[in-house]
């Protein structure tokens, strides 16, 4: 199966009382569905994930798999601490019928390069799934081009999730590794990492604008660059807002937004007040907007 496309890094819904809200997982699969993309990246950072207990992860990978019923492409995220946690998510993943799985650099304490190294190769041993690396230099330590070659050497490592604004690197990597499937990570650089080089993209605003950037992309495609660059901008605005008031809490609050349930975000995240909502009404706007006028020539 081609892995290549548009994934959005799933958000998770909660109840009131902070449980996942099972109830609602059909519905924001479906969601996912009708906004055209080619797949959901389940349990990373979006998913508030370093947030639940290995359980909770393991039932909510079972629980989305079964939701998106063989629609979506589906890849896991199983990045922990610890080695045999990543590997037990694995297995789950496996069981569920996801088709790859991702794991972000276990963090915390300052592993040395050696002991990064022989987890990713460990997992990949391991896994009956193709593993991508998650690279992520902002809250984890970075990997080196060397380093990176060097993973995607190993015959089940497919790929590398780049949530990095370095896009020399990014483009090193396809040079160096051309086989291997890049994703771009920053939904507002998306546009940049695809024009250099980039195969797909994952990230948290495609919740709920994935339909934005599965144009973009096939703008870039056909060469129309202007055009995909007013799509950027478009999302960017959106993006702009949602730094300012906490991209979790702000993204299930657009989900509100468009009568989908998200819930709050757990604690520590703060709720979202009535401001931060008018603020996110007004950016989303031409979103919704320009997802209408689309709506209306497809017809």
């Amino acid at each position: 199966m081609k892995l290549e496309g548009i994934y959005s890094a799933l958000l998770t819904p909660f109840c009131e009382d902070e449980s996942i809200d099972r109830q609602a997982i059909g519905a924001l699969l479906d969601f996912q569905v009708r906004l055209g993309i080619d797949g959901v990246y389940v349990g990373g950072s979006s998913g508030e994930a370093m947030l639940q207990s290995l359980d909770e992860r393991a039932d909510y990978l079972s629980d989305v798999a079964a939701a998106a019923s063989g629609r979506l492409k589906l890849i896991a995220h199983v990045g922990t601490i610890a080695t045999r946690d990543a590997l037990t998510l694995s297995q789950n993943a496996a069981k569920s019928g996801y088709q790859a799985i991702s794991a972000i650099p276990p963090f915390y304490y300052d592993f040395s390069r050696p002991e990064v190294m022989a987890h990713y190769r460990e997992l990949a041993d391991t896994s009956a799934l193709p593993l991508i690396v998650y690279n992520f230099p902002a809250r984890t330590s970075g990997f080196t081009l060397p380093e990176l070659v060097e993973l995607l050497s190993h015959p089940n490592i497919i790929g590398i999730k780049h949530t990095s604004s370095d896009m020399f690197q990014l483009e090193r990597i396809r040079d160096a590794a051309p086989d291997a499937i890049v994703y771009n990570g920053y939904d507002e650089m998306c546009l940049a990492g695809f024009a250099m080089g980039a195969q797909g993209a994952i990230g948290t605003t495609y919740n709920f604008m994935g339909d934005l950037f599965v144009a973009l992309r096939a703008c870039v495609a056909a060469g129309r660059i202007e055009e995909a660059r007013l799509l950027q901008a478009m999302a960017n605005r959106v993006i702009q807002v949602l730094i300012k008031v906490g991209v979790m809490p702000g993204s299930k609050a657009l989900l509100g937004i468009m009568g989908l349930p998200g819930g709050a975000s757990r604690r520590p995240f703060r709720k979202v007040k009535e401001a931060d909502l008018a603020a996110l009404r007004e950016a989303v706007g031409p979103v919704l907007a320009w997802r209408e006028s689309a709506s209306r020539k497809s017809v």
